[in-house]
């Protein structure tokens, strides 16, 4: 009652009220993977290109949090994509254990589709009964087109909802694909696309710097830091511009750790729109455009490197060419925009450490002396194979379990005996603990909100704040910490009046909201609500 009393009011807020703004025609949804919100505030006065539009023509919410705890781009993005939170719906992670089929899954996975347009991996929303933005503007007008792009497949899949027009993502290797979930022949246009990449061009190709040597070393660390990936003539580790392929290296299989796959993305972005006529007609279309490039960037160097400073300032000047071509061909007083991330992440270990902050590595030969002691020992005193261990989360055989008479409690002391011991190790939880939390704990509250009753591990690890799996090098994300939950948000217009607000909203709030700008029902279990742009 409460959500429909909600829907009731917005709806009524937007049909009573003239915003003095021309009607929607498109909804661009603009999601960086791993951006963090200092990525937009560092660089402000650098930019001059489409972060300076939005920045300058959008209301920015600068305490936005993605509210689950494993903050990894599946999860993420389901969150975006549909409003709700990623336990109940399923999306548990990137991959996850499947009890049904026994096996770790792709969060995307669907072995009864095919690959269209080029070999790769077939993906789809199937696994998923939710239903996301596109699908909401689809049953309230349905000729209203919904198209959604990525590099990686979950971003685009998870984006597009479960009966977009088309849904597409980069093999990895060569060209842009789909699979026959969402249509039975790839359009000309994209294989017109894939047969212009020519990726192979790239091989002598190095990534230099766009702005003065001064300018980086004022607004990011030192080039060579200890703890950045080496991805270009390895030895001796110097981690330093210019950076290219080495010549064992297709250049299409390391494409996307290149600023330059943003600019692919953006330039499949314009055939979407010129090819399928979005934005032309007074039906609302959607399309949704992941940039995959910069998480694989941040993984590599952190945020706080001049590479990724370096790859901002270029998609800052890529987004402002797409942004001027879509003004030229719609009208930007016609298009919504919305930015955001699937999620943060935390700057190098090493980084954090020579700022004076506590950080670290999980040692992985800890951990893996740590699983080998719970496995030995729960084999030696209740049974062999009670469980599937993901990672350092363990899913239980519930029924041997109670066939055996033995309680979870029992096993679960064994693995909290153990694991704690490992540094960056912070905490080990039953479902049930989590689930008997005080919501009001905001950790507590991300963990329950990653719960699947039925699906979900039945022991989950949480690492300390600060400390990331990923060894010797790069970075990563994760966990239910702030640096791993808060993203920027903007929602921008021509013609609307730029601020910055500062108060807590949801990244579950984006799909409602834009369903509030549209003024297009959505579902009552969405967990989100609309937010007030005008």
């Amino acid at each position: 009652m409460k959500k429909l009393l909600g829907l009731f009011l917005a709806v009524l807020f937007i049909s009573s009220c003239d915003t003095g703004l021309p009607k929607i025609k498109l909804v661009v949804l603009l999601v960086v993977d791993q951006m963090r919100p200092d990525l937009l505030t560092r660089f402000d006065d650098l930019y001059t290109g489409g972060f300076r539009w939005l920045i300058d023509n959008g209301v920015s919410f600068t305490n936005t949090h993605h509210e689950h705890s494993y903050t990894a781009t599946g999860p993420g993005f389901y969150v975006i994509g549909t409003g709700q939170y990623p336990g109940p719906g399923g999306a548990l992670g990137n991959s996850f254990y499947d009890r049904v089929l026994a096996k770790i899954v792709n969060c995307v996975e669907d072995p009864n589709a095919q690959p269209i347009g080029g070999d790769g991996k077939a993906r789809s929303y199937i696994r998923y009964a939710t239903t996301g933005i596109g699908d909401w503007m689809k049953s309230a007008d349905p000729l209203s087109k919904v198209f959604s792009i990525g590099g990686k497949d979950r971003s685009a899949v998870f984006l597009g909802g479960k009966h977009p027009d088309l849904v597409v993502y980069y093999n990895y290797h060569d060209r842009f694909i789909t699979s026959d979930y969402y249509i039975d022949a790839v359009p000309s246009w994209l294989d017109n696309f894939n047969q212009n990449l020519n990726l192979s061009s790239y091989r002598d190709s190095l990534w230099t710097k766009s702005l003065p040597e001064s300018l980086y070393l004022k607004y990011a660390r030192e080039d060579y830091f200890e703890g950045e990936e080496d991805t270009y003539r390895k030895e001796p580790y110097s981690p330093v511009f210019p950076i290219g392929f080495d010549p064992e290296v297709e250049p299409g299989d390391e494409i996307m750790g290149r600023p330059w796959f943003e600019r692919f993305i953006l330039n499949l972005g314009e055939s979407v729109l010129r090819e399928e006529f979005l934005g032309q007609d007074d039906h609302a279309d959607l399309l949704c455009i992941s940039f995959s490039a910069m998480d694989w960037m941040i993984h590599d160097y952190g945020p706080f490197s001049q590479e990724i400073m370096d790859a901002c300032i270029k998609l800052d000047k890529y987004l402002g060419d797409f942004i001027s071509n879509l003004d030229r061909s719609i009208g930007l007083e016609h298009i919504e925009f919305v930015l955001t991330a699937d999620h943060g992440g935390l700057p190098l270990p090493e980084y954090e450490r020579a700022q004076g902050r506590k950080s670290g590595r999980v040692n992985r030969e800890e951990l893996i002396e740590a699983y080998e002691w719970i496995e030995d020992e729960i084999a030696e005193v209740y049974a062999k194979n009670l469980f599937v261990r993901d990672g350092a989360d363990y899913f239980f055989n519930m029924e041997k379990l109670r066939k055996r008479n033995i309680p979870l409690s029992k096993p679960a002391s064994i693995i909290k005996k153990y694991l704690p011991k490992v540094d960056g190790i912070e905490k080990v939880f039953t479902k049930q603990e989590i689930l008997d939390a005080d919501p009001s704990d905001k950790i507590m509250f991300r963990l329950q909100n990653m719960i699947h009753i039925e699906n979900s591990p039945e022991i989950m690890t949480v690492v300390s704040p600060g400390y990331i799996y990923r060894n010797p090098h790069g970075t990563g994300h994760g966990s239910p910490y702030d640096y791993d939950t808060n993203v920027p948000l903007l929602f921008s217009r021509k013609g609307r009046q730029p601020r910055i607000v500062s108060k807590h909203v949801e990244v579950a709030d984006i799909a409602p909201t834009i369903g509030h700008l549209l003024s297009i029902s959505y579902p009552e279990t969405v967990h989100g609500t609309a937010i007030e742009i005008e």
